[in-house]
């Protein structure tokens, strides 16, 4: 539904027309990416912790229900990069592998 990035650690992140996800790093130009944890709080106490947290996922179905308790939100306020729809995040298992944007063509 939509991508966001921003250089600074702010909120939320501004969308974009496209990101570029790096494997191993996250979302390239993005304050959290990175290999060690990019969140600043964790960042000073423990800075070669590894990134577990490299590229922010949020379904757009979150954004209905908000809507629907009185609470406007649009991508990229909730500071995720990604912002997707009919993918249940939640009930997904931890390692799984998801592809999304533009895919080679197998002609």
């Amino acid at each position: 539904m939509a991508v966001a990035a921003d250089r600074g650690h702010h909120f939320s992140k501004p969308s974009r027309d496209q990101i570029v996800l790096v494997e191993g790093r996250g979302v390239e130009g993005d304050a959290h990416a990175g290999p060690f944890v990019g969140h600043r709080y964790l960042a000073r106490r423990r800075p070669r912790l590894p990134n577990l947290r490299q590229v922010h996922l949020i379904p757009f179905e979150l954004f209905a229900s908000l809507s629907k308790a009185g609470l406007v939100v649009g991508a990229g306020e909730l500071g995720e990069n990604i912002t997707n729809a009919g993918l249940d995040l939640e009930r997904m298992p931890l390692g799984t592998s998801s592809n999304s944007g533009p895919q080679p063509s197998s002609s």
